[in-house]
């Protein structure tokens, strides 16, 4: 799945049209798309479109449910927001904390982040239905967020645990060792060609060229980087110095 895919964004019985289209449009700035309205309101869809401003598509496919259960039905995890506290929700976890958790589970499951109503939020029956709680640190003299707030909140936490996760995979996703040791095969050679190695003991140096590869790894991309690197190298070394000093003299490009 997409990140935008993995999160479903549900608005139990939202009663300002202003607020669901304030929520579609926090959604598309940060990347989401999967907004569910659970037993809405007689909203007002003009009210919606006027607030949604540029995000009128993920306005326009938000899903409506005749109440909570049909609307997370397909979710594995469903995550209540609260800024309420209580017996029921001493368990709250507070959102930039749960929000790197949530995006270590997303791999693997769509997720329902659930918002209740602007005048009370969700209730102790409706908690029921929720795996977790989150809540957002506030000011303890009025922690109470409008609905829209807290709906561009939660996915811009959710938006930068996703990157951190993504950096986090992509960094071990490393190229086998065979990869990286003829790589190094090559650099060798190339830095021979140069004379920055002296060709009959270059392993002297690669020795600590090996150990500083060998200690951070290297993904595909950078594979692919050093080993064009070494093909330059070796060719300017071995025939291609006249070439580019000629084409500098005549004011070419290098490549």
């Amino acid at each position: 799945m997409d990140d935008g895919d993995r999160f479903a964004f549900v608005l139990f019985r939202p009663k300002l049209g202003g607020n669901v289209g304030a929520a579609a449009r926090a959604l598309k700035n940060m990347g989401f798309a999967d907004l569910r309205m659970a037993a809405p309101g007689n909203l007002n869809r003009r009210a919606a479109a006027a607030m949604a401003v540029h995000a009128g598509d993920v306005l326009a496919a938000a899903s409506t449910w005749p109440d909570l259960g049909a609307a997370v039905e397909d979710c594995t995890i469903n995550v209540g927001t609260t800024c309420r506290t209580g017996l029921y929700r001493s368990g709250a976890q507070p959102l930039r904390e749960a929000a790197a958790e949530l995006a270590a589970l997303a791999t693997t499951n769509r997720i329902a982040i659930i918002f209740g109503p602007e005048d009370r939020g969700l209730t102790n029956r409706e908690l029921k239905r929720c795996h977790r709680l989150v809540t957002i640190p506030t000011a303890p003299d009025y922690p109470s967020l409008n609905l829209a707030q807290a709906v561009v909140v939660v996915a811009y936490e959710l938006m930068m645990a996703l990157r951190a996760e993504a950096r986090i995979t992509e960094a071990l996703e490393l190229v086998g060792a065979g990869e990286t040791h003829a790589m190094l095969e090559r650099m060798a050679e190339a830095l021979v060609a140069i004379g920055f190695l002296p060709a009959d003991n270059p392993e002297h140096i690669m020795f600590a060229i090996r150990g500083l590869f060998g200690r951070s790894g290297l993904t595909a991309r950078e594979l692919d980087i050093l080993n064009g690197m070494a093909r330059q190298i070796r060719w300017a070394g071995e025939d291609g110095a006249e070439t580019i000093a000629g084409k500098r003299r005549a004011g070419k490009k290098l490549r």
